[in-house]
């Protein structure tokens, strides 16, 4: 960790995202296989918007169940309860933001829909990722961004036109302004919040592509999907201003490690697309 960094982490304590409480206690049952979906609604329940928005996804396009789903207990049973959890997560992590202008709305648009567009490239060709741990990954990897949005808004505002109207990129602009990447802070913020050390090397590393080969296999290839994905959704221009049409995501080491090659290029974008139309309407 740089100096920076750690200077940054105990100055701006009260200023980080936390883990909404909810969420925090279903990941944790979830993780107890001694807990049963009552245990699980039961949680859920104590918060409304969360349980209500639960449904909501539940009986979207986004899984087109035949019939209504009215309980929490019905949707977490078809569902399954690591699916309800990365809802829970995806419906609680607007949470983390402080305010919610223009620059807010940005990050949260490509964050929530990075989540569920990787968990369908997950099963793509060779890639083999687990769906959910994919969910997981694409709705956190820019919670660093978070962190700075809310921290130093003004000075992330610029960081975010520099990159927007220079073609820069973001990492190399964050590192200029604050000695660190939303990178490396993402990875803090997610190791402080006891989530899964896959997760926290995944962030870390997802602008690293020189990594790759460097980290354990699993690690690795949901790196390479976190950074697949979030390129995907740039360039049809989720999250940003425009989309990046001269973006070439076929020529990053990430689509390579993941034995994607050129032709894979429309097949992924189109479905990446699909995606994002089937979650607009319920990641708010």
């Amino acid at each position: 960790m740089s100096n920076r960094l750690d200077s940054y982490l105990k100055a701006a304590e009260g200023d980080l995202p936390t883990m909404p409480a909810v969420a925090g206690q279903v990941v944790k049952a979830v993780d107890d296989t001694s807990s049963s979906i009552d245990d699980i609604r039961a949680l859920i329940e104590q918060d409304a918007a969360i349980a209500a928005r639960i449904l909501k996804i539940s009986n979207s396009a986004l899984y087109g169940f035949p019939s209504e789903i009215q309980s929490l207990s019905h949707a977490i049973s078809l569902l399954g309860t690591m699916t309800v959890r990365n809802l829970v997560l995806a419906a609680s992590m607007k949470e983390t933001y402080k305010r919610f202008g223009l620059m807010e709305k940005l990050l949260w648009q490509h964050s929530s829909l990075a989540g569920p567009a990787a968990a369908l490239l997950a099963a793509y060709g060779n890639v083999g990722v687990d769906p959910d741990v994919a969910f997981t990954s694409g709705l956190m990897h820019h919670i660093g961004k978070t962190a700075l949005a809310n921290s130093h808004r003004s000075d992330y505002e610029r960081v975010m036109s520099t990159v927007y109207n220079e073609g820069r990129d973001f990492t190399e602009v964050e590192d200029e302004v604050f000695g660190f990447s939303h990178a490396e802070l993402g990875a803090a913020v997610v190791q402080q919040w006891g989530l899964p050390d896959s997760l926290v090397l995944t962030i870390q590393h997802h602008h690293s592509p020189e990594m790759l080969t460097q980290l354990d296999d699993h690690v690795a290839r949901i790196c390479a999907l976190t950074t697949v994905t979030s390129l995907c959704l740039s360039k049809l221009g989720v999250g940003r201003s425009r989309p990046i049409e001269n973006l070439d995501v076929s020529v990053q080491p990430a689509w390579a490690f993941l034995d994607l090659c050129a032709t894979d290029v429309d097949p992924i974008l189109q479905m990446c697309n699909e995606r994002v139309k089937q979650s607009q309407a319920v990641v708010g």
